[in-house]
């Protein structure tokens, strides 16, 4: 039976996965996977994500939070970049991450419908290291927790209409942007 409900939809994808396993080994590959589930997951489940399923190097997870979702995604970047430190080329390991809001379908194990697919899309689009979302996320999330700027609004493939996107903001603001910037909101923890 499929029910609907209004949930916020994260979904990780590792910067050019294909390429990275296209010369390693399957022991190298099993290896990756499992080192990027290790820092990746455990930040997003301390959120309260929920994992859904992988697709690949990808992780789909929902949460019920807007806010704990953008800072999941958060945490997840700044463990990748702790990660990274003097690591250069094909040793870096680098997540995109998008996040969408909406209705979406739920059935015994899997969850579908348009929401989803935005989210998709967004993804597409985010770059490595950020956490990308949409303007349904950016207004109902608490700004005074995640500073975000706008990236600009795109046409997704397969989507009516244009969607505004946000990034989380990591440098510091000048005067008259919503919120401090994220390495105070994160000292302040």
């Amino acid at each position: 039976m499929t029910t609907t409900r209004h949930l916020t939809i994260l979904l990780t994808d590792i910067k050019g996965f294909s390429d990275k396993t296209s010369h390693k080994s399957r022991k190298d590959i099993d290896s990756m996977l499992a080192e990027h589930r290790d820092i990746v997951l455990p930040a997003l489940e301390d959120r309260g994500g929920r994992l859904l399923k992988t697709i690949g190097d990808a992780f789909l997870m929902t949460f019920d939070s807007p806010t704990d979702a953008v800072l999941a995604g958060v945490a997840v970047q700044d463990a990748l970049r702790k990660r990274n430190e003097g690591r250069v080329g094909e040793d870096k390991l680098e997540v995109r991450i998008a996040i969408h809001s909406g209705e979406v379908n739920i059935t015994d194990s899997d969850i579908f419908g348009e929401p989803v697919n935005i989210t998709a899309r967004i993804e597409g689009i985010a770059e490595a290291g950020e956490v990308f979302f949409t303007e349904a996320v950016y207004f109902a999330m608490n700004k005074a927790e995640v500073p975000s700027s706008e990236v600009g609004r795109f046409k997704l493939k397969g989507i009516e209409g244009e969607f505004k996107v946000y990034k989380v903001r990591r440098e510091t603001p000048l005067s008259g942007t919503n919120g401090p910037p994220l390495a105070a909101v994160n000292a302040a923890k």
